[in-house]
């Protein structure tokens, strides 16, 4: 069970074996066995007792703290010994430029192939603008070329360029399949200036924290990273490998959720009074959200080539091989993941 604490004034308690959920407001408690929650998200002032978060972290359940507007405070994280070889073989590869340099290659080139993949796809939708089909054609073209470009790369300065310019393109394909009614005209993160970005930022900070709690299982340090740079102390090798994941997880989510106009306009306004934080959104979008996320990340997938499958089960099998890679000293074990 994946929980997920939205409404600000909880009291979380435990019983026994199990943890309650107390609604201050409304006086409702409800209670849930700690052996079925797998992870816990926690949105703005919820508040855990200390019996509760020794209980988490005993069971080693991920327990992730976000602000009410979807920044990412913190992780509740146990002390715990990690597998010491695996971290020496990862601090050798991350830290050899050549190796580095090939790992990081390797992700963007994934990351540009299901960009194209995930356009074509879209393409075939009945809400496809016919208008702009030239322009969408160049730009697959050119992803093409980015793709080409990354793979000859001799520098991580120049792979970020081209990484940089074929987002941007991207992003260019991606507003064709948007409803007219939300504006979107470029990529903005801090702050999202608009309702896609909004979400996009909401939802690729959940896929973060689901990248990030694979990693922890598996035991592969997130800090180490091969194409972010270092700023602060942020889990870069998350923010690497969440790349290949972006288009075929999060932005193929918010296509299909507005093409059902299941998220409208009315779940945003514009914050006139705080530049910071210029769009803001509903409880019942956020309900929406969630349930989306869920449903796309933890579910079942009928998608060609994928039937039977959760997302999540692909992410883990596809960071396994990864972690693999680096155990063997091996980069050319791991190829990125594609989607076909």
């Amino acid at each position: 069970m994946f929980l997920y604490l939205t409404k600000s004034g909880l009291q979380i308690n435990k019983e026994g074996w199990t943890i309650v959920i107390t609604d201050n407001d409304t006086k409702i408690t409800r209670k849930i066995p700690f052996n079925n929650i797998e992870w816990v998200v926690i949105f703005w002032r919820i508040q855990l007792t200390t019996d509760v978060i020794t209980s988490f972290l005993k069971a080693k359940t991920p327990v992730f703290f976000l602000s009410k507007y979807w920044n990412y405070f913190w992780k509740l994280d146990s002390i715990e010994i990690k597998n010491v070889e695996l971290l020496y073989k990862h601090i050798e590869a991350s830290t050899d430029n050549e190796i580095s340099l090939l790992y990081a290659k390797k992700i963007i080139i994934s990351k540009i192939w299901n960009s194209i993949i995930m356009l074509k796809r879209w393409a075939r939708f009945d809400f496809f603008q016919q208008k702009q089909l030239i322009r969408f054609w160049e730009i697959i073209e050119w992803l093409k070329e980015y793709k080409i470009k990354v793979g000859n790369s001799n520098k991580k300065s120049e792979l970020r360029w081209y990484e940089w310019n074929a987002s941007k393109i991207y992003y260019e394909a991606f507003w064709m399949f948007l409803p007219s009614w939300f504006e979107f005209i470029k990529r903005t993160r801090r702050p999202p200036l608009d309702e896609i970005n909004a979400m996009l930022s909401l939802w690729y900070t959940l896929l973060a924290q689901t990248i990030q709690m694979i990693l922890n299982i598996q035991g592969i340090e997130a800090q180490l990273w091969f194409f972010h740079k270092p700023k602060d102390l942020r889990t870069l090798l998350v923010l690497d490998v969440m790349e290949m994941y972006r288009s075929w997880i999060i932005d193929d989510m918010i296509i299909r959720v507005l093409s059902k106009d299941a998220i409208k306009k009315e779940h945003f306004f514009i914050n006139t009074t705080n530049s910071s934080r210029p769009v803001l959104f509903s409880q019942e979008w956020l309900h929406i959200f969630l349930s989306e996320y869920y449903k796309t990340v933890f579910s079942k997938s009928q998608e060609e080539k994928f039937w039977n499958y959760k997302k999540l089960s692909l992410i883990e099998k596809d960071l396994e091989v990864f972690k693999q890679s680096l155990v063997k000293s091996n980069p050319d074990f791991y190829e990125g993941f594609k989607i076909k």
